[in-house]
C-alpha cells in the first residue's frame, strides 16, 4: 500500500512549488518574528511586552515602530524558514499533503528559534500544531480518499508524544513537557508516512545531537555540565526523516 506521496510536477511546475513554499515560509516567520520575540524569555517569566532597546510597547511588526531595532536578528528567522518551507514544498510537489508539511515546517523553525535562545518550547507555538496537523492531514486525506493514513497520522502523535512523556518522566528533568508536545506534533506528521519515519525521525534526534554536542566537548565550547536545547535536534531530526521517506512509497 502506498502512502500518497508525490515525486512532483517537472520542470517549471516543480520550481513553482518551490518558489510558492520559500515566499509562504518568509512570509509567515515575518509574521511570526513578533511572537518569537514575545516568547524569547526563561521559563516562568511573562512574555516580553517591551522593545529590549527603548522600553516600547511590542507592536505587530517586525520591528520597533520608535527606534527601528528589530525584534531579533533581521532576516534570519524569514530566510531559514523560506529555506525549510521550500524544501518541503519541493519535496511534496504536487501532492495535496505538502501544506500540512510545510505548516509543521514553518512552526518548527519558529520553535527552534525560540528553543535555541531560551530553552524552552512555548505552549502557544507546540499546541496549535495539534489542530493545525489534524485539519491540513484530514483535508489531504479527503483529496486522496486515504482516512486510514489520516489515522496513522493521529496514532503516530500518540505513540510519540507517550513514549516521549515516559523518557521525561524517568529523565528527571532531561525533557521538558515542551519537547513532550512537540514530540506529539512531529508524530502526527511522521505517521503520515508510515511507522519507519516515526521511529527514524525519533532516533536521528539523538543521534544529532549526541554527535554535535561531541564535536562542541572536543571543540571545549561546552562541558559536561551544559544544558543543551533538545528541540532543534528533534526538528532537524524529523526534517531528515520526512525528506528520506518521501522519496519512496512506504506500507
Amino acid at each position: 500500500m502506498n502512502t500518497l506521496i508525490s515525486t512532483g510536477p517537472a520542470g517549471s511546475g516543480l520550481a513553482g512549488w518551490v518558489v510558492a513554499g520559500a515566499v509562504v515560509g518568509f512570509l509567515s516567520a515575518a509574521v511570526l518574528r513578533t511572537t518569537v520575540f514575545r516568547l524569547s524569555v526563561p521559563s516562568g517569566e511573562p512574555p516580553r511586552t517591551t522593545c529590549l532597546r527603548c522600553a516600547t510597547g511590542v507592536s505587530a511588526i517586525f520591528r520597533c515602530p520608535r527606534c527601528h531595532a528589530s525584534y531579533g536578528v533581521p532576516l534570519v528567522l524569514e530566510f531559514v524558514t523560506a529555506a525549510v518551507a521550500g524544501l518541503l514544498a519541493w519535496r511534496f510537489a504536487g501532492s495535496p499533503v505538502a501544506p500540512a508539511f510545510v505548516f509543521i515546517g514553518v512552526i518548527g523553525v519558529a520553535l527552534a528559534a525560540v528553543d535555541l535562545s531560551v530553552q524552552r518550547l512555548p505552549n502557544r507555538l507546540t499546541v496549535p500544531l495539534y489542530p493545525g496537523l489534524i485539519v491540513l492531514f484530514g483535508a489531504a486525506a479527503l483529496l486522496s480518499d486515504r482516512a486510514d493514513l489520516l489515522l496513522r497520522a493521529i496514532f503516530g502523535g500518540l505513540v510519540l508524544g507517550t513514549a516521549y512523556l515516559i523518557l521525561a518522566l524517568v529523565g528527571r528533568g532531561q525533557l521538558g513537557g515542551g519537547d513532550v508536545k512537540l514530540a506529539g506534533g512531529i508524530g502526527i506528521a511522521l505517521g503520515w508516512l508510515g511507522w519507519p519515519a516515526v521511529f527514524a525521525g525519533a532516533a536521528l534526534g539523538f543521534v544529532l545531537m549526541a554527535v554535535v554536542c561531541l564535536a562542541l566537548l572536543a571543540a571545549r565550547r561546552i562541558t559536561l555540565r551544559h544544558s543543551v536545547s533538545f528541540g532543534p535536534f528533534m526538528l532537524a531530526g524529523a526534517l531528515v526523516a520526512v525528506l528520506l521517506s518521501a522519496a519512496v512509497p512506504t506500507a
